[in-house]
């Protein structure tokens, strides 16, 4: 129903990554994240790696605030983290042709459709510190479809749209060479959807 691909590298000259990333399939759903720990090297990392335990040990089809939420208070005494989480599946009351598509970012982190229109609104705040309110998007993706999820690492100006035609590996690695900024983690994880 879907490819994956990603590629996450720390700040040059750092040995730990203070991103993470998160892709855990099911049957009839995934679970996709990218995690931005503050700042970089050890304390980041942490952070990151909390967060992504947190998501593996909840059901794959947990409501997406409720995981927002556990993962807010699994990061309670950490530096905190930014983190866009997006959950696809096939679901009931799916359009014949579509998979179900529910995500949430959280801080300085990107979720881009490619393929669909969906309306994605970012929440302020970080988590394990603040987060006033999580916005949840929810809509439909058809077949072929598109998801990029980056970190800041990643530069908000790459021309997503001019690269479509690359499969997600080449992608991935078109992002973290010619569009990463190397003194910051990044991360990048891209979904194809095939209903």
């Amino acid at each position: 129903m879907w490819k994956t691909a990603y590629r996450t590298s720390p700040k040059t000259g750092e040995r730990e990554n203070g991103d993470a990333v998160l892709v855990r399939r099911g049957p009839e759903a995934i679970t996709l994240a990218v995690i931005d720990g503050l700042g970089h090297g050890r304390m980041a990392a942490l952070a990151s790696h909390a967060a992504v335990e947190c998501l593996n040990r909840l059901p794959l089809t947990v409501d997406l605030e409720e995981a927002m939420r556990a993962v807010h208070e699994a990061l309670r005494g950490t530096r905190g983290a930014a983190a866009a989480v997006c959950q696809l599946g096939a679901t009931p009351t799916s359009s014949p042709g579509t998979v179900s598509f529910v995500c949430c970012g959280v801080g300085n982190v990107e979720i881009r459709c490619l393929g669909a229109k969906l309306p994605i609104l970012l929440s302020p705040g970080v988590l394990g510190a603040r987060v006033q309110s999580f916005r949840i998007c929810r809509g439909e993706l058809p077949s072929g479809a598109r998801l990029v999820l980056f970190s800041d690492g990643i530069s908000q100006r790459a021309p997503l749209d001019s690269l479509r035609q690359q499969d997600p590996d080449s992608l991935c690695d078109t992002l973290m060479r010619e569009h990463r900024k190397p003194d910051d983690d990044a991360s990048v994880l891209v979904c194809d959807t095939e209903a």
